[in-house]
């Protein structure tokens, strides 16, 4: 039983991307990945990953009956995944793999200066505020060392600056914020990526 939520795939939302032959080619199921990995070449440089509600924790208990749900499901699709990405060519070449949820269980707050985004009445939903409430992150890269925290206050709009810059793109929406920090030294803390620069 397919347990994909659309909803949780931005792209499908552009008509920059769902209008073009290119969105085919590369708005694809999860699949194809071992493939693309197989060489630094044949993997994208941007991979954007949003597992069904079945191992995102969502749902507690799947359609299948079989696969684990909730925080057990989250478990399982990482033990799958992470490892295999980790070991491709591309991810050792100064890779990065970021885990980070789209809202809290409660809650609406921000940090960061976040304001109402745009398309948008309120971003809490039916609960009044300006966030989707505080969220954890971990990020994985051949530039981070273990155990690295860091205590910088960052939002989802930090994110999308942080790979707009990466990718020498204009800085979208709230992203283009000023003074919103981006992932700098504090994050990407190994010697081989000096100043922060982070994976390219």
């Amino acid at each position: 039983v397919d347990q994909y939520a659309a909803r949780h795939n931005p792209f499908v939302y552009f008509h920059s991307i769902i209008d073009y032959s290119t969105c085919q080619r590369n708005d694809v199921d999860l699949s194809r990945l071992p493939a693309d990995l197989a060489s630094e070449s044949a993997t994208p440089d941007y991979a954007f990953i949003t597992p069904d509600l079945c191992a995102d924790g969502h749902d507690a208990t799947c359609a299948d009956e079989a696969s684990p749900g909730g925080f057990a499901g989250i478990e399982a699709f990482l033990r799958e995944w992470v490892p295999r990405i980790e070991a491709s060519p591309a991810y050792r070449d100064h890779g990065a793999i970021l885990v980070t949820f789209d809202e809290s269980a409660s809650g609406a707050s921000s940090c960061c200066g976040e304001t109402t985004g745009p398309n948008t009445l309120n971003n809490g939903g039916t609960t009044i505020g300006s966030g989707g409430g505080r969220v954890g992150a971990v990020m994985v890269s051949p530039c981070i060392r273990p155990g690295t925290v860091t205590q910088t206050a960052y939002n989802h709009y930090s994110l999308l600056r942080w790979v707009e810059d990466d990718f020498g793109l204009v800085h979208l929406a709230n992203a283009g914020a000023a003074g919103l920090e981006t992932f700098g030294s504090d994050v990407f803390t190994r010697p081989a990526c000096p100043s922060g620069q982070g994976p390219e």
